[in-house]
């Protein structure tokens, strides 16, 4: 079989399957760049790729300067087509099985307490000279990433209705569409009520969708990305990505500097596995530890 039609009866089965449609995007792109190297290779059929063509297409990636966790992304997504073709009967093995993941330097750059405030005081100054949809929007949105730690996605389709002011809940829906409850503050319930009355006030009809645009139409997650950019352009951090997910991990890491227990961190974030919420213990007691040193009070008696 071709493997572009082997991709195309992958891609129908998950849609069929009813994924999310982030992930068959994922899975999309992930599989037309492997097309395109294999194609370069003079590849064509699926039953013709061998485990030499596998370790060639890992060299090229790395060649390319694709980062360690892309690649290995990439391998993951790859093993899982070819598994699916071996279960399908279209080939007798995966010749990605033999496939080793590329070693990680996983390093976590969390927001800074300093970084933070430099952001808020940055969007509430435009928020209050410009008293805009967008400037009160995305201040509210930067605040809603910093006190819940929610995914980008989990964000964007934040609804109305899966907001529980009085329990102080909001229901989201993670990964594989699971639903689970998020804790709110009281703060961040205040603002979220001030935003939900300026689109009252501006609309007349307020959408089911908590983040709207002019139009009053949902927002994408290109919409936050492009925030983040241009907050990024103004704030030039040289260590700290502007991002939606290093605010999840800002939210991880003050939730450890606060004495938080790692079993609890990791039902807020809604790890499958606590091993990776163990990730942000490993990484930020390392930084707990050097604040140890410079703040101790011994500091002021010897």
């Amino acid at each position: 079989m071709l493997l572009t039609f082997a991709i195309q009866e992958f891609l129908t089965e998950k849609r069929y399957e009813n994924l999310a449609k982030p992930t068959i995007q994922t899975y999309e792109f992930t599989f037309r760049h492997l097309e395109r190297f294999f194609l370069s290779q003079g590849v064509e059929l699926i039953e013709d790729i061998t485990p030499l063509h596998c370790k060639r297409y890992i060299r090229y990636c790395m060649d390319t300067n694709d980062k360690p966790t892309t690649i290995n992304n990439r391998i993951k997504r790859a093993k899982t087509l070819m598994n699916w073709a071996v279960s399908e009967q279209i080939i007798k093995e995966n010749p990605f099985q033999q496939s080793k993941r590329v070693r990680e330097d996983v390093k976590i750059h969390a927001f800074t307490n300093e970084e933070v405030k430099q952001i808020l005081s940055h969007l509430r100054r435009v928020k209050r000279r410009e008293n805009s949809l967008f400037s009160i929007r995305n201040h509210t949105i930067f605040l809603t990433l910093i006190s819940t730690g929610i995914r980008l996605g989990e964000l964007v389709n934040m609804s109305w209705n899966d907001i529980n002011f009085e329990a102080k809940t909001l229901m989201v829906y993670g990964k594989s569409r699971t639903q689970q409850t998020v804790p709110l503050t009281s703060q961040l319930l205040k603002e979220l009520a001030l935003w939900k009355a300026y689109c009252e006030r501006k609309f007349h009809k307020l959408n089911t969708s908590v983040w709207v645009n002019q139009m009053n139409q949902p927002i994408t997650v290109n919409a936050v990305k492009l925030f983040f950019k241009r907050l990024a352009d103004v704030m030039c951090f040289p260590q700290t990505r502007c991002s939606a997910h290093s605010c999840r991990h800002y939210y991880a890491k003050s939730y450890i500097e606060q004495g938080g227990d790692i079993v609890s961190l990791a039902r807020i974030l809604r790890h499958t596995s606590i091993k990776t919420t163990e990730r942000y213990l490993t990484f930020f007691s390392n930084e707990l530890q050097e604040n140890n040193k410079k703040f101790n009070p011994l500091n002021k008696l010897y």
